[in-house]
């Protein structure tokens, strides 16, 4: 399997956070209106069984990584109390640094400003707009389900470019029919109200990221779950986050078991994981559901991505 990184220019504001897992998930269903419902199953053989065909990262400001979930005292910083509020938002940093110890690559974004590049602090807010549904017996807005509301939606400044982290098997799906189908993604639109013209982007540039030197410990850019029989327990650190999937387009019409899936825990883009012994690795986790652990009673065959790209980092451990 090869790693590559792909540049994404989001053309609409977004209504979901674009996940490495629900992206995932996108990209089943364009391989499901190019190679039809056969082969997707082909694409997803073996998928629960440590065999994914593709593995994606959340996206990033162009340039940054997220930061490693690693307590203060862990990572090796010694800061003055005065500082840790200020050094807490740093939210992220300089990709191109990783491989410098973890206290000095975070000490490299402080210098360049909170963030760690200046030019991404606003790379996105929040926005409010408002909504209403017309109540076709009166045409007007009403009460209840007709009161207009107000919906967040994650607002892009402009020229603003993304990275995200593909792991593909290339012996299953070559590079230029995955950009293909995430081409598709961008184009119909990513996430909440995508219907609606949110959740747009397309694919400015994609290249293959070289394999780094071995290491004992990686961070997950995406939520994972963990496969406890390569790692080494006692040195991992991550926070957790729940995952209350659904269908989506007619799947959630199907099978009588309603659009929602059963929730998962997995940990958090940024958790941190260390081998028993150094070792070059660029995914990790597992595949979640299918038909022998369903995850969804309208698809029993629904997987979900439990797997992560990685990058190795430099944890100083004292």
């Amino acid at each position: 399997m090869k790693r590559y990184r792909v540049a994404l220019r989001p053309l609409t504001p977004f209504g979901t956070p674009l996940a490495g897992d629900t992206l995932f998930g996108h990209l089943c269903c364009a391989a499901t209106q190019r190679r039809g419902e056969s082969g997707l199953a082909d694409l997803l053989a073996g998928y629960t069984d440590g065999r994914p065909w593709a593995v994606l990262s959340d996206a990033f400001p162009a340039g940054t990584l997220p930061r490693p979930t690693l307590p203060v005292g862990v990572a090796g910083l010694d800061i003055d109390p005065r500082d840790r509020k200020a050094l807490k938002a740093i939210e992220w940093l300089p990709a191109g640094e990783c491989h410098l110890p973890v206290a000095q690559w975070i000490r490299s974004a402080a210098a360049d400003g909170l963030g760690g590049a200046p030019e991404h602090r606003s790379i996105s807010r929040v926005a409010v707009t408002t909504r209403n549904t017309i109540n076709r017996l009166t045409g007007t807005t009403g009460r209840d389900q007709f009161a207009p509301r107000q919906i967040d939606q994650i607002c892009f400044g402009p020229d603003v470019m993304l990275d995200l982290y593909a792991v593909l098997d290339e012996q299953r799906m070559a590079v230029e029919e995955f950009r293909v189908l995430l081409a598709d993604v961008g184009r119909w639109g990513f996430g909440r109200d995508a219907s609606t013209g949110l959740g747009k982007f397309t694919i400015e540039g994609l290249a293959e990221v070289p394999e780094a030197a071995p290491s004992r410990h990686a961070m997950a850019l995406a939520p994972c779950a963990f496969d406890p029989g390569v790692i080494d327990p006692d040195g991992c650190w991550w926070l957790p986050v729940t995952r209350f999937g659904r269908h989506g387009g007619t799947a959630a019409l199907g099978g009588g078991g309603g659009p929602f899936k059963r929730p998962l825990m997995l940990a958090r883009t940024g958790a941190v994981i260390r081998w028993r012994q150094p070792c070059v690795a660029i995914w990790h986790g597992s595949g979640l559901g299918g038909t022998r652990q369903p995850i969804s009673a309208a698809i029993p065959a629904t997987v979900h991505q439990g797997y992560a790209p990685l990058v190795s980092i430099n944890v100083e451990e004292v």
